[in-house]
């Protein structure tokens, strides 16, 4: 019965370990997705542009994140429904 708790407690660290691992390291190495909304703001031009020139200079591995789909998006309703120049 001991030995099963030892197990127990061992695979519960592990558990833990991977867990706390893992976490650090999408807290730093991903950013937080944002919204065709968010890119669509004035205020976050320079962000859309920049994602923008992000996802194209590497498309084969940024093509189909969620990020540069959605500055995509921003970029084409943004286009769409500009109002024309007068």
């Amino acid at each position: 019965m001991n030995s099963a708790k030892l197990v127990f407690f061992a695979l519960c660290i592990g558990v833990l370990s991977i867990s706390a691992i893992g976490g650090s390291a999408f807290a730093a190495g991903e950013e937080p997705t944002r919204t065709v909304d968010w890119y669509m703001a004035p205020e976050n031009k320079a962000a859309l542009d920049a994602k923008l020139q992000e996802c194209r200079s590497n498309p084969g591995k940024l093509e189909d994140t969620p990020n540069c789909i959605n500055a995509e998006e921003a970029r084409y309703k943004i286009r769409i429904f500009k109002p024309p120049v007068q």
